[in-house]
């Protein structure tokens, strides 16, 4: 399905539950809308109830009240595992299928939030026994633990990537070729190991001095982020390093991107991906990070599946260089992001999923 096309009904409806959250109710029966500032964009997990025609909820009891609109519900787990289990109790009750996947979802936060207690660990292996299915929006499950087999804990367990809605011009952020211009780093976190943004900004320089690009790098730490940044100015061409300060609308941030050929990352999180899905929302390129989203539309660019960099900065390279090649490869990463992580491609998948968990 191309951008601008019909829009096909999606073939299930899911509801999402952060319970007992600040997020607040979005009904999505209408499909994404626009963007509207100060509200939750259809992504990330949201986005699984956009893409549906679903709904998000913060309370298990809304979700019951509207049971009979959803083929399932996706209850996201926190590291209160016992706030979450209550909910899946709750809906269990009400009859509903409940699918379940970890809000943070990404190996090393799992890992963390299930070290902070043992009751933490005791509401999980709960939940995985009574849930109907365990949706992964990374290629690295969550772990098995407490009383579930494994036999059993494979069968309901599924890698389905957070969806981006992508057949909706609304959601197309492009600007004209000749508007693009350098590359930006798409990591902000200084303090987070597994983020290498420290190590992405180095490679940023060289890649500056390389090619003759401005890069640009948004500063979400504040004063002590704003010093490192300028002792690292030193290692860029003069005036090619820009930084924007603080934390931008998201409407803002998917235009800033779009000014950009590339967005580069070294993320070694292994999580969902919202890095290279705001990327195809603006239309560009993606490269070095290793996740969900990398992996499924920017296969020959993200690290996770070349293991290999210096191949990554070669590709880099060549789309800064030839336009042509530039264009290439936006069009082929788009048509792989339809086909695999636009909202209808994820409602297919979602569908399967829980037809599956019937059998």
């Amino acid at each position: 399905m191309a951008g601008g096309d019909q829009i096909i009904p999606p073939p299930v409806c899911v509801a999402v539950l952060n319970h007992k959250s600040r997020d607040g109710f979005v009904d999505y029966a209408h499909g994404p809308g626009k963007y509207v500032p100060g509200t939750h964009p259809p992504i990330n997990y949201h986005a699984y109830a956009a893409a549906t025609r679903g709904a998000f909820f913060d309370k298990a009891t809304d979700v019951i009240e509207q049971k009979d609109r959803f083929d399932a519900v996706l209850v996201l787990i926190r590291s209160r595992t016992w706030v979450t289990l209550d909910a899946v109790k709750q809906l269990k009750e009400a009859g509903m299928k409940v699918l379940v996947s970890w809000k943070e979802s990404g190996p090393y936060q799992i890992t963390k939030q299930l070290s902070s207690s043992t009751k933490a660990l005791q509401g999980y292996q709960e939940i995985l026994m009574l849930a109907d299915g365990i949706l992964s929006p990374t290629r690295v499950t969550p772990p098995r633990w407490g009383w579930i087999s494994s036999e059993e804990f494979w069968r309901k367990t599924r890698f389905v990537p957070t969806p981006y809605p992508l057949e909706y011009p609304e959601w197309d952020f492009s600007v004209p070729l000749n508007e693009r211009k350098g590359l930006m780093v798409g990591t902000r976190e200084f303090f987070t190991p597994t983020r290498n943004h420290l190590r992405a900004l180095a490679r940023s320089a060289t890649l500056a001095g390389q090619l003759k690009i401005p890069v640009t790098v948004v500063n979400a730490d504040g004063r002590k982020g704003r010093e490192l940044l300028r002792n690292l100015e030193e290692s860029f061409p003069e005036a090619s390093l820009h930084i924007i300060e603080g934390k931008l609308p998201y409407d803002q941030y998917l235009k800033l991107i779009s000014s950009h050929r590339v967005v580069f990352q070294l993320d070694r999180s292994v999580v969902p991906g919202q890095v290279a899905g705001d990327a195809l929302l603006a239309r560009t390129l993606c490269a070095g990070g290793n996740s969900a989203i990398e992996e499924e539309a920017f296969p020959d660019f993200c690290d996770g599946r070349t293991a290999d960099l210096q191949a990554v900065y070669k590709k880099i390279a060549d789309v800064f260089q030839d336009d042509a090649i530039y264009e290439h490869e936006v069009k082929m990463t788009q048509r792989l992001a339809f086909e695999t992580v636009s909202y209808g491609a994820v409602a297919d998948r979602l569908k399967k999923f829980i037809d599956e968990l019937d059998v």
